[in-house]
C-alpha cells in the first residue's frame, strides 16, 4: 500500500494566552497528511463477540492527521498532533507500537500532546493478539498489522509536522441526521440496544441524539483548502458486521469531500459522544428507505450525503470569516474516576452465566460463547478484587484543546450522548467539539437512567466507569475547558 498519501502544510498566524492575564502575538504552525493503513492480506475484522476474517476490502481504511505548533519567535509555546483512524477503538497493543514508532519518526513531540482517535468502524483490523482464532495460515496477526501501521501512521505524522506553511483558520457548525439512539424502551422500564420499536409494549427512545456537524477548516494563504477536521456524534458502524476491510461511512465522506474540494484535502473524521447511538434506523424504516432507493444510494452514501450537506452549510458561510489571529492552548491529564461496584447480585449472575457459557465452548467449540463467558467472568473477577480495594478507581487520559473561539475534548469511553450535551451545554467555548474513543479503548460509560434500564451497553458487563464516573468526566473536563477562557 502507499506509504504516504497526501502531505500538505499550511502555517498560522495567530495569538497564543500565555496566562489568564496577558496574551502575545504568536505563530500557529499547521501541517496535515493521510495514509492508507489497509493491509495487503487477511485479518481479523474487530467489533464482534465471533471471529470474522477479512475476504477483501470494500473501503481502504486511513490514518487522517492535523499537526499544530504555535511559536512566540523562536519559542515554542504548544503543540499538538490530531489524528482519526479508521479501527473500532485504540488498544493498547497498538498504541505501545505507535508510541515506539512515533518516538523514532518524531521524538521532538511530547505524545501527551497527541490525540489519536478512532472512527470506531467495525470492520477494520483487530489490534489485539488472541481475541480471535483461524486456522487460515494466511491471517495476518493483530501484532503484525500493529506494526505495519504504526510505522506509516508515525511517518505520515512527521512528514506532517515538518511541512508546516503560513495559512488560516474558521470553524462552523451545521447539522445532519446521522445518529439514531439505539436504546428501546418498554412499557415494564426494560431498555433494549436495537429493540423493536413496532411493538405495542414500546414506549419510547430512551435518550437525546446528536445531530451536530462541528467543522475547522483550514487554508493556506491563496485560501486554498488543505484540511479539515469533521465530528459527527455518531460510531461509523453502518456495516458492521461485513466480512470486508470497510471504513464505514466515513470513507465515503472523506471520497464525497474530495470531489467538492479536491483529493488534496485532508478530511480529519472523528466520533462524537455517541455511545448510546447508531446509524441504523430506528423507526419509520420504510419511509427512510424508499427515499435513499429514489435517490439510487447505499445507506453509507446516504450517511455521507447528509453529513457533506451538513460540513458545506458551514463552509459555505464561515469561509469568509478566516482568522489570521487565534489562542492555541493544548493541555492532557490523567483521571481518576471511580470504577462502577460489582454487586453481588451481579456478581452471582455473571459467574453462573460465565461458567454455562465457557463449559459450552469447552465442549462444543463455540467461540461466541467463549467470548460472552469471558464477558462475565471479568465482572466475577472484579468482584472478588473488592475485598481487597472496596473504591477502585479507573485512570483513564482526557486531552483539551483549544483553537480559537472552540474546543476539541476527548475522552477513551463510548461516552453516552447525555455527558457529550452536558458538556456541549456548560462549556465557554463558542463551539466545543467532544470526541470519543480518543487515545485508550474504554467501555461504554452510561448514563443514569440508562443503567436503569439495562439491556447491552448499560449493564455491569459493559461498564468499567458506571454514571457517577461520567460525571466526574464531565466536570473535570469542563473545568479543564473553561479554565483556557
Amino acid at each position: 500500500m502507499n506509504a504516504l498519501r497526501r502531505v500538505f502544510p499550511l502555517v498560522l498566524l495567530v495569538a497564543a494566552v500565555l496566562t489568564g492575564d496577558s496574551a502575545a502575538a504568536a505563530t500557529l504552525y499547521v501541517g496535515a497528511s493521510a495514509c492508507d493503513i489497509t493491509p495487503d492480506q487477511p485479518v481479523f475484522l474487530s467489533g464482534q463477540f465471533y471471529t470474522r476474517v477479512s475476504r477483501g476490502v470494500s473501503c481502504p481504511v486511513m490514518a487522517n492527521i492535523l499537526a499544530l505548533e504555535s511559536r512566540d519567535g523562536d519559542k515554542v509555546l504548544d503543540q499538538a498532533i490530531v489524528i482519526s483512524m479508521d479501527t473500532v477503538v485504540i488498544r493498547e497493543p497498538f498504541s505501545a507500537a505507535f508510541r515506539q514508532a512515533m518516538a523514532k519518526a518524531l521524538p521532538e513531540v511530547d505524545f501527551s500532546k497527541l490525540i489519536l482517535a478512532a472512527t470506531h468502524t467495525h470492520s477494520a483490523p483487530c489490534q489485539t493478539d488472541g481475541q480471535y482464532e483461524s486456522d487460515d495460515p494466511n491471517v495476518m496477526q493483530p501484532s503484525k498489522y500493529n506494526a505495519f501501521a504504526a510505522e506509516k501512521m508515525a511517518a505520515a505524522a512527521a512528514a506532517a509536522w515538518k511541512n508546516r506553511q503560513p495559512g488560516k483558520f474558521s470553524f462552523g457548525l451545521g447539522h445532519a441526521v446521522v445518529a439514531y439512539n439505539r436504546r428501546a424502551v418498554y412499557a415494564n422500564g426494560k431498555a433494549v440496544m436495537y429493540g423493536n420499536t413496532n411493538d405495542p409494549n414500546f414506549r419510547a427512545i430512551e435518550g437525546m441524539e446528536d445531530h451536530d456537524v462541528n467543522s475547522m477548516f483550514f487554508w493556506d494563504m491563496n485560501d486554498k483548502l488543505l484540511a479539515m477536521l469533521v465530528n459527527v456524534s455518531c460510531p461509523s458502524q453502518e456495516v458492521e458486521s461485513s466480512s470486508t476491510i470497510d471504513a464505514d461511512y466515513w470513507g465515503e465522506v472523506r471520497k464525497g469531500l474530495h470531489k467538492v474540494h479536491g483529493d488534496d484535502v485532508v478530511v480529519v473524521g472523528l466520533c462524537g459522544a455517541g455511545g448510546d447511538m447508531s446509524p441504523h434506523l430506528r423507526y419509520r424504516q420504510a419511509a427512510d428507505e424508499r427515499m435513499r432507493a429514489l435517490r439510487k444510494l447505499s445507506r453509507n452514501e446516504e450517511i455521507a450525503r447528509r453529513v457533506i450537506r451538513g460540513v458545506e452549510e458551514a463552509y459555505a458561510v464561515v469561509k469568509d470569516a478566516q482568522a489570521a489571529d487565534v489562542v492555541l492552548k493544548h493541555q492532557s491529564k490523567v483521571l481518576q474516576l471511580p470504577e462502577r461496584i460489582v454487586t453481588e447480585t451481579e456478581y452471582k449472575s455473571c459467574k453462573a452465566e460465565a461458567e454455562r457459557l465457557l463449559k459450552r465452548a469447552e465442549q462444543t467449540g463455540d467461540k461466541t460463547a467463549r467470548g460472552m463467558g469471558n464477558w462475565n467472568a471479568r465482572i466475577a473477577a472484579r468482584y472478588e478484587k473488592l475485598t481487597e480495594e472496596p473504591r477502585p478507581m479507573f485512570s483513564t487520559p482526557v486531552n483539551v484543546l483549544r483553537i480559537g473561539d472552540a474546543a476539541i475534548c476527548t475522552n477513551a469511553f463510548e461516552l453516552y450522548t447525555d455527558f457529550g450535551i452536558q458538556m456541549k451545554a456548560r462549556s465557554k467555548a463558542n463551539l466545543t467539539f467532544v470526541v470519543q474513543l480518543a487515545n485508550g479503548g474504554g467501555t461504554y460509560l452510561p448514563s443514569e437512567r440508562a443503567v436503569q434500564g439495562g439491556g447491552y451497553g448499560a449493564v455491569i458487563q459493559s461498564n468499567t466507569v458506571g454514571p457517577e464516573g461520567g460525571q466526574v468526566l464531565v466536570e473535570e473536563t469542563l473545568q479543564m475547558i473553561n479554565a483556557m477562557w
